[in-house]
Order: C-alpha cells, then structure tokens, then sequence
C-alpha cells in the first residue's frame, strides 16, 4: 500500500498540472489508518494530511474488536499472518503496518486527526485510537491526560467538565464537541460516530501551503456544495 499510494502521487506529479505547494492526503477509516501511515513514513511528501475515525495501533484494534465480535478481527489476522503473540512475524507485521510505529516521525507535517464520539460503541474503532495519535505528535504539555481519555472513551457522549466546546462552522453536521492542539497537529472529537464530514477536511486542507504554519482557524465553507455528502465511511 505505501508503495502504490507513494506511486500514485509521482504519477500525477509526472502526467498533471500538479502544484507541489498542495499535495494532501486524506482517510476515513481504514484510510484513516493509511492517512496516519502514510504521514509517518513519508512526511516530506505531504501539505498536509486529514485522518478521520482512524486506526492508531493494529494490536489494540485486534484485541478490540475481537472483546465485541467484530469480523475485523478475522481479517486482521489474515492480513498480520495471525493473532498477536503468535509468533516473531507475525508480529513484526503488526508492527510495520500500525501507525503507531511510524507516527513519530510526522512532527513537521501539519495533521488533522478527527474521530465521532460514539465511534467504538457505534462504529468499529474506538476514539482512543485517535486521542492516542494526538498525543505521539503533541508537546509533553499539550498531551491530553490518560484520565482524560478513559473518561471520553466511557460512554458516546461527551463527559462534561473538560474543554470548552470550540464553535467551528465547518462541523454544521458533526458539532465539534472537544478539541485540542499542540505544535502541526490538531484532534477534534465531535457528535456522531464512524464518519468523515468531508467539507469540514477539504476547507481545512485547501487552507494549507508547504511550508507556512498549519491555519486552524477557517470560517468559510468549501466552494463546492457537500450538504447532501454520506458522513458513512466508505461513501
């Protein structure tokens, strides 16, 4: 996969009119994982890159799904060759393709990391995932607190008491519910579950410029009209 998506950009940058100020990358789910992926093994490729409701760590996914009989589970083991702990490569495969193992390394890239609040009791990846990316990438002092995390990951509403709830226009289909940001990198939970609000990604990536600091601050929507997009992952 890193190979074919790292092919596909050189093909578009040999065969269109590419501006290489704006080459962004964007997932929601399993493309969320990619998003995250992709950002860490190669960040010198990447404007900016937007992740939604994505997989942070295969290993916690596996144990996750598998505790709620998810089918997930099944198909991590057929791509990882097996469950974790089973053997050296087994789990040296986990380890290559979780972000988790790379996300590091993408300190330079500006990244936006988004998850619903009722992902993980509704959907398939739980919000950890995405509050765990955060704070790989996140100053010692702008991490958010493990108590902190249980405490959103408890239940598919937002505990009270925590941060005030920033108003951003752009989430008018998802209200943004928590929000944190330290240094490139920026994590927003907000109301629903396993979802992208596209318009919400695209206004925030057409803002960026390699090399300028990330703008987090946007009130204008997006040209194109995306008020009768699915928040579905896949569609």
């Amino acid at each position: 996969m890193v190979k074919d998506v790292l092919g596909a950009v050189e093909y578009a940058k040999k065969n269109a009119n590419v501006d290489s100020s704006r080459i962004y990358l964007v997932g929601v789910s399993g493309g969320g994982m990619a998003a995250l992926l992709m950002a860490g093994r190669a960040p010198g490729v990447w404007t900016a890159v937007s992740s939604w409701c994505p997989i942070f760590d295969l290993k916690d996914w596996h144990r996750e799904t598998l505790a709620r009989k998810l089918v997930y589970a099944q198909m991590i083991e057929k791509s990882c060759g097996g469950a974790p702990g089973s053997g050296a490569a087994v789990d040296e495969e986990y380890r290559k393709r979780s972000p988790s193992t790379w996300l590091d390394q993408a300190k330079s890239v500006p990244l936006d990391i988004n998850t619903g609040i009722a992902d993980g009791h509704k959907g398939s990846v739980p919000v950890s995932h995405s509050l765990k990316a955060f704070n790989v990438l996140a100053a010692t002092d702008g991490r958010i607190a493990e108590t902190d995390i249980a405490a959103i990951c408890a239940a598919p509403q937002m505990p009270p008491g925590l941060l005030p709830t920033p108003d951003d226009p752009l989430y008018r289909r998802g209200k943004a519910l928590y929000r944190k940001i330290s240094g490139q990198t920026r994590v927003t939970v907000f109301e629903g579950g396993h979802a992208i609000l596209a318009e919400a990604a695209l206004a925030w990536l057409e803002k960026q410029r390699r090399g300028q600091p990330p703008v987090w601050e946007i009130k204008d929507a997006p040209d194109v009209d995306l008020s009768d997009l699915s928040t579905q992952a896949g569609k």
